[in-house]
Order: C-alpha cells, then structure tokens, then sequence
C-alpha cells in the first residue's frame, strides 16, 4: 500500500457525544491519501464501538484500544504506529477546515520543512475568533522562546511534524504529565533546531462549547500539581536554557492558582514567596504581578481590584 502522507492521531475518551463530527471532518478532506488513528483511552461510554464503526466503513481509519492512562500515553500510542510522512494531532471534540491537510502538506513539501505551524480558530456558543500564530523568523530557537511567552500555542493540533523525527530524536510523551503534555512535544522538536514553516490560516476549530469534562475547562489543585510536574520536566529538558522564558511560564501557572482560588492563603504565600524573584524577573505583566503579591499577602480583594 502507498505510504500516507499524513497520519492524524486523536486521543478518545468518552468522545460519543462529538466525535463523529471531528472524524468526519477529517475524512472529508481534500487530501485523500491520509491515516487517521482513533486511541480509545478506556473509554466507558460508546465511543470504542462508534471507532470501530468508521475503521469498518473507511480503511483509512485505524483503531487502538488501551486501559484508561491519560492523554499522554494515548498520543504516544498513536505516534508508535504511524506510517504517515508526516503526522499531526486532532482532539474529539474538535473539528477542521476541509483543506487543512492539503495545504499544510503542501508547505511541508515546498518548504522542506519539519514543522508547518498554521493559525486556528477558538469557538464559543455565539463567537469565534482567530488565534493569530506570531511565528516571526521562523527558526526553531526564536519559536521556542515566543511559544514560552505565549506567542505560539503549544498545542499539537495545529503542527504537521515530520514523523521521523520522534524516533530519530527520541522525542515521547510524558506518563502522567496530561496537561501541556503536547506542549512538551514541542519543546523537545524546537531545541533540536528543526526546519519550521508557517501558513497564515486558521485550519483548526477549537470548541470551547461541547465538552464541558476537558480538562483544560476545570482547575482544581490536582491542575495545579499536574502544573508543577509539567514545569518541572520543562525545566530539565531545557537544561539551563530560556530562563526568563521559563520564569514567564511559572507566573502563568501561579496566576491559575490564584485565579481559580484553589489554594489557602498561607499555601499561596509559600508559593509565592519560592518563586517570587522569578516572578518578578520575568517578563509578566505588571498589574498580574503585583496582583500576586498583594494576594501573597492575604489582600485578596485589592489583588482582583487591579488585575481587572
């Protein structure tokens, strides 16, 4: 059989309620000689059998069922076995642009490029907007540093990644590390030096609106220790690299914890007070880091009051 050009992974769990429309989405696309791996993570509802359904009405659909270990472990499960030149990640509860595999295949191969990065679209009830990629030079250390102040999403879902490079650079998912574990992935592609091309469209649908379980809707203190973890291997695998980019992104993960309120007071002040030179060394905006140090103080109230 023709090697495809692209394999797309998705990662299933508990997905009945929307995931025909993300398959469907990605059958339909213009580019016909893909693969599309459905990893049912233990799912308890009826989406193992609805996967199932689509392999038996499209050899392009391949399905892989493993005992319920997280997101990480499902898209590692689905890159072990993907044939594609390319691959490309797509969550259930998302959808895509008919032509999206098309062009960014088509960029890839113009281009040469290891990565394609393209812009995306985030969907709620009565809006939408763009999620406009500030990609810049395009090299892969520029990149890194923008996707860590937040310039460039860390997501998976809008990056073609040439598929050799996860074996040829020993590149894994974390077990247990379920949130920006994708996020990850792209570190470990960026500080390799790889060849990066960006097409200004928004290919990818984002729902903010159907799946009211994701986890990146619910914050609780296990968010905040699953954070810890994430920053702590982010931390080692950039092995002294991106410091004031780093200091950046455990104010983001502290902010969440003050935010969401999960946290006591005296918890959030040994919190701040273990990383407060970071965060006042990093780039973060002002009105958020005094909001910090005022909420470190148990000022709660003036802390919300200025980061209005």
């Amino acid at each position: 059989m023709k090697q495809p050009a692209i394999s797309v992974i998705v990662p299933v769990y508990n997905a009945e309620a929307f995931l025909s429309r993300c398959v469907d989405s990605l059958l339909s696309q213009t580019l016909a000689n893909i693969e599309i791996i459905l990893v049912d993570d233990g799912s308890t509802d009826s989406s193992k059998t609805l996967c199932e359904q689509y392999a038996v009405e499209d050899n392009r659909v391949r399905v892989l069922s493993q005992p319920n270990r997280g997101v990480a472990m499902a898209r590692q499960a689905g890159v072990d076995v993907a044939s594609g030149i390319y691959s490309i990640h797509a969550d259930p509860d998302d959808w895509v642009e008919h032509t999206m595999l098309e062009e960014m295949y088509a960029k890839a191969v113009e281009e040469n490029a290891d990565m394609v990065i393209c812009d995306f679209m985030i969907d709620f009830a009565n809006r939408n907007y763009v999620a406009s990629q500030k990609v810049g030079k395009c090299e892969a250390d520029d990149c890194l540093g923008r996707m860590m102040r937040g310039k460039i999403h860390g997501s998976l879902c809008n990056k073609l990644i040439r598929t050799e490079l996860y074996k040829e650079y020993d590149i894994r998912f974390f077990d247990g590390i379920n949130y920006c574990e994708d996020y990850l992935t792209c570190v470990q592609l960026f500080i390799k030096g790889i060849k990066i091309a960006y097409i200004p469209k928004p290919f990818y649908h984002y729902d903010q609106v159907v799946n009211n379980n994701s986890a990146t809707r619910r914050y609780t203190k296990e968010t905040l220790q699953t954070q810890f973890r994430f920053y702590g291997k982010l931390c080692e695998i950039l092995n002294g690299r991106q410091r004031r980019a780093l200091a950046h992104v455990i104010s983001l993960i502290a902010f969440d914890s003050y935010y969401y309120d999960i946290l006591t007071s005296d918890e959030f002040a040994e919190f701040f007070y273990k990383y407060r030179r970071k965060f006042f060394w990093s780039k973060y905006k002002f009105k958020r880091k005094m909001a910090l140090y005022l909420a470190a103080l148990g000022l709660m109230k003036c802390a919300r009051k200025i980061h209005k």
